[in-house]
């Protein structure tokens, strides 16, 4: 299960005093626990392919990346604006998790709840059911949908065949709209201001607390929502005896900023609070449940994990490594000069980041380096990088030498054949203008 754009600390069992997620969290009590999980992006599509297929943006290329012109986004939608950017799909040649369970004899469906998973992004290739393709209709594909319609496609599978489900919960993410009945928060029913959501980003203001509240409480509101149907789902499992041996891995693709550093939303920069993801994996029989594990974790190595645990053999030119083996966490975050046009010069650079506990090292092609400890300093307020010389040094050695083992795929694709409905669903969501 995928979790867009979930907050890690909105989350009961990471500590969050607000009871928004007691699905979650009893799910959790059974499962594995792993406290330092980052993403390899800010957002969908390319974190969904470092899922998926066990490399980073720079390899797999489901990316933005307006530089290259081999997709550009606005041509996509029909329409030339300024602003607009590229956006690479995964392209045919990937191998993705979905292809080699396929060919391991499993049954393979997905049920998307955002625009990034439709068909014409590449993502959901191996999957027999692809059950994306109209999410980006008018209010897009809730939880208690979703969840229906999985444990349909479910229950509709001999007992004897394995089987491997893919569900995008797309809930938390902006406009944040609870639905009646989990909108009951103090401010969760007070309007969202649009043009001030626009001036934070560019800097012409800070986010205040009224405001701050109001989107927080509209945000929790969509969190509870999806996890009620997580329970249901999880309820269906058993009720169809597919739970008790089941691998079930739970993660988010992202975060959401909340004004911290002065930004909103996702998307454009590799702060914690949208880089730093929940990730729980309840093994058959709950083998080892309720514990935790402090070893870093990138989504990388999802793949991996997945491997040994089925016997799958992976692809060679996987990034991703066992549980406890890594050293460095990367990150990245391709952008270009059309972005200025729109979003202001807060979001006209590349980014790319290297972790190693407790440092983190944020590069920019445009901007000063940021170093931060992570352990005494987990909100990333104070920059180190003129008082931690040695660590910088050895961090950005790291950095290049990791970089230089990064290979983009020769060719990058294009989407194809984008419906109108998910045209419309980027622009409503930021990523088009």
């Amino acid at each position: 299960m995928t979790l867009d754009t979930t907050r890690r600390d909105h989350l009961g069992v990471y500590g969050y005093k607000r009871d928004v997620t007691p699905n979650l969290d009893a799910f959790a009590a059974e499962s594995i626990v792993y406290e330092n999980a980052w993403s390899t992006a800010s957002w969908t599509l390319p974190a969904h392919a470092s899922i998926l297929t066990g490399k980073h943006p720079t390899s797999h290329g489901a990316h933005y990346d307006v530089r290259r012109g081999d997709a550009n986004l606005a041509d996509v939608l029909g329409e030339k604006r300024a602003g607009d950017v590229a956006v690479n799909r995964l392209g045919d040649d990937a191998v993705t998790l979905a292809e080699i369970l396929k060919a391991a004899g499993y049954a393979t469906a997905a049920f998307a709840g955002g625009p990034w998973l439709s068909p014409s992004f590449g993502l959901l290739q191996g999957y027999d059911e692809q059950d994306a393709a109209d999410v980006a209709r008018e209010g897009g594909r809730g939880a208690e949908e979703l969840t229906a319609r999985a444990l349909h496609w479910v229950e509709s599978r001999p007992k004897d065949q394995p089987i491997h489900v893919l569900v995008n919960y797309f809930d938390p993410h902006w406009p944040y709209q609870p639905p009646a009945g989990y909108d009951d928060l103090p401010h969760a029913r007070e309007p969202v201001d649009v043009a001030y959501f626009l001036g934070v980003n560019r800097g012409s203001h800070a986010l205040s607390g009224e405001q701050r509240a109001v989107w927080i409480d509209r945000y929790d509101g969509e969190i509870r929502f999806m996890d009620h149907h997580l329970g249901a789902l999880f309820d269906g499992l058993r009720r169809l005896g597919r739970y008790d041996d089941a691998l079930i891995i739970v993660v988010a693709d992202h975060g959401e900023s909340f004004g911290e550093h002065g930004l909103i939303e996702h998307g454009r920069w590799l702060y914690e609070e949208v880089l730093r993801v929940p990730l729980i994996v309840r093994y058959p029989g709950g083998r080892d449940g309720g514990s935790f594990v402090e070893a870093g974790v990138s989504a990388v190595d999802l793949l991996p994990l997945i491997g040994a645990e089925l016997g799958l053999e992976l692809p060679a030119d996987v990034e991703g490594v066992e549980v406890g083996l890594r050293d460095v966490v990367l990150a990245e975050e391709f952008r270009d000069s059309q972005a200025i046009r729109v979003l202001g010069p807060r979001f006209d650079r590349d980014l790319f980041a290297v972790i190693r506990m407790p440092w983190k090292l944020i590069l920019s092609d445009r901007d000063p380096p940021e170093l931060y400890n992570l352990s005494s300093d987990p909100r990333e307020l104070y920059n180190h990088i003129a008082d931690r010389t040695g660590v910088k040094t050895d961090l950005l050695r790291t950095a290049t030498t990791v970089r230089a083992a990064l290979r983009a795929p020769a060719r990058l694709e294009a989407p194809q054949d984008v419906a109108p409905e998910t045209r419309q669903r980027l622009r409503e969501l930021g990523y088009a203008h």
